[in-house]
């Protein structure tokens, strides 16, 4: 059976903003470098990404929905399902490539990343973000009725994010990628607090309203007790765990 993707992610790209802003810091990308961008979303990080490489570099921007993205001189843009088409380019190709989980069960993560590692140049750098499976903390709610549903609707968000095993790119990232020939590879882990009417219990918000269709498992009147409940001073919870996995091509 064929798995199609989720044609519009809407809010859940926020999710893993933060970490990939951090890793493109950490992974200094140069100027006229070929960018390959797997999962490009509205394209705040396709637009940095071209800012970086400048006119004579190029980013390729690849999502299954791309009418939020804006072709230019510098960033081509490719409507491709994951799941289905191929990876764009040839064979060391690319300087850096940057995937990020693309919310919704791979049929075969494995083959992508191998498909990205092929079109990686020797010395190119490979990152990938993702969530974790570890479960979100709810440390303060009004009381444990709403504790309750907090985390069920977290854990079903989850699950319509990376599918109903709660896989994501890869479990044993070490492995696969030393399997690979990729080396200096390095895995960065990040949490927040949110609180109940701030920026993080928002967007969780926000998410769940996206999702909703998908959500079979809670009712509406769930749904809408949840988004009062991220309105709430008193909720305080921890975010989904964000990973950024980068790795280095081998030069031999």
């Amino acid at each position: 059976m064929t798995t199609t993707l989720p044609a519009h992610p809407g809010p859940m790209y926020q999710l893993l903003n933060p970490s990939i802003h951090a890793e493109m810091d950490r992974l200094a990308i140069r100027t006229n470098q070929r960018v390959l961008e797997i999962g490009a979303g509205i394209g705040e990080i396709t637009d940095r990404l071209a800012e970086i490489v400048g006119r004579y570099g190029s980013v390729t921007a690849v999502d299954a929905d791309t009418s939020h993205l804006t072709g230019t001189a510098v960033i081509n843009i490719h409507q491709l399902d994951v799941n289905r088409d191929p990876v764009p380019g040839h064979a060391g190709g690319y300087d850096y490539i940057l995937a990020r989980w693309p919310h919704g069960p791979l049929r075969d993560s494995a083959d992508l990343i191998e498909q990205m590692i092929t079109r990686l140049r020797l010395g190119g750098w490979l990152v990938l973000a993702d969530i974790t499976p570890t479960p979100p903390r709810i440390y303060r709610a009004p009381d444990d009725e709403s504790a309750a549903l907090i985390h069920s609707v977290m854990q079903q968000v989850h699950r319509a994010i990376a599918g109903p095993d709660g896989a994501t790119w890869t479990a044993d990232p070490e492995t696969l990628l030393v399997s690979h020939r990729m080396v200096q590879h390095c895995t960065h882990t990040a949490t927040e607090t949110w609180t109940g009417g701030g920026a993080g219990c928002r967007l969780l918000a926000d998410i769940v309203t996206h999702l909703r269709p998908r959500l079979s498992s809670i009712t509406d009147a769930d749904a809408d007790r949840f988004a009062d409940l991220m309105t709430d001073t008193r909720v305080l919870l921890s975010s989904y765990e964000r990973r950024v996995i980068h790795a280095r091509k081998g030069t031999c």
